[in-house]
């Protein structure tokens, strides 16, 4: 924050228009030059006169100003999108943003400012986007920096740090964290009966040093019994489906879960 100032200034304020004081600055001038080219007495004084005269027409007034300095803004972004929900991590980003809060109250010339981001759909977590419109209300020159309470799952990172102040991330968790996740890389939209479908996956374990190993992948179509196979862990993996009739056909998958895990929400598919 700025401390307050006091500032005293010269400012102008014309008694006529301003081409018309240079016209008379000029005509004024030729005079007193005439008067010292002829020697003529007086000549000092009749200058000392003119700028007198057109000093006053000018309109000068000293002025005095009492500034008083606008606080910085920080900026808190809370996710709470639908990963944001996996075991205590909303808990935990409620209890960082209500701590945040009461810090920031306690620190003279600092304005928080908290926005939620939402659930984006199929657009994934669009942190940054909602970010840059917060923003947009803050004067670059007053943004003291960002936080952002989010577990990084995010999908619109820039190359740049918006607003150019430094941005700080923190992660809600109760220490390392594990989770299985299922993840679909392109399943098609239809097929043809008597032909087969090439379904594209892959089985993740993130949080785990050196993931390696299967895991066991169940497939049922249409409710039938499921089939089961082995699923090579970060490895994309390629399922050959048959098309037997014609209509939509249903794929439940689901993999076996993860021994400590986070959460079972992204085992399935």
């Amino acid at each position: 924050m700025r401390p307050e100032q006091v500032i005293a200034a010269v400012r102008f304020d014309p008694l006529l228009p301003v081409w018309l004081i240079i016209t008379l600055a000029v005509i004024a001038l030729l005079i007193v030059g005439l008067a010292a080219w002829r020697r003529a007495r007086g000549t000092l004084l009749r200058l000392a006169a003119f700028v007198v005269l057109l000093v006053w027409l000018c309109g000068p007034r000293l002025v005095q100003e009492t500034r008083e300095g606008l606080p910085d803004v920080g900026l808190l972004v809370v996710d709470q999108t639908a990963s944001m929900q996996v075991g205590e991590r909303a808990k935990l980003a409620e209890a960082a943003r209500a701590s945040i809060a009461e810090q920031a109250s306690h620190l003279p010339g600092l304005e928080l400012r908290t926005i939620t981001v939402p659930e984006s759909g199929d657009a994934g977590t669009r942190l940054f986007t909602e970010i840059d419109k917060a923003l947009a209300d803050i004067p670059r020159a007053r943004l003291a920096g960002t936080i952002v309470v989010t577990d990084g799952q995010v999908h619109d990172i820039p190359e740049a740090t918006p607003g150019g102040a430094p941005v700080n991330v923190l992660i809600p968790a109760k220490g390392e964290e594990i989770d299985r996740r299922l993840r679909i890389i392109e399943a098609p939209g239809y097929g043809i009966v008597g032909k087969s479908v090439i379904l594209r996956l892959a089985v993740d374990d993130l949080g785990v040093a050196h993931p390696s190993g299967s895991a066991r992948l169940s497939l049922r179509r249409d409710g039938e019994p499921p089939q089961v196979e082995s699923v090579p862990i970060g490895a994309e993996r390629r399922i050959e489906v048959p098309i037997t009739r014609a209509g939509p056909t249903v794929l439940e998958l689901a993999a076996d879960p993860l021994p400590g895990e986070v959460s079972l929400l992204n085992n399935r598919a």
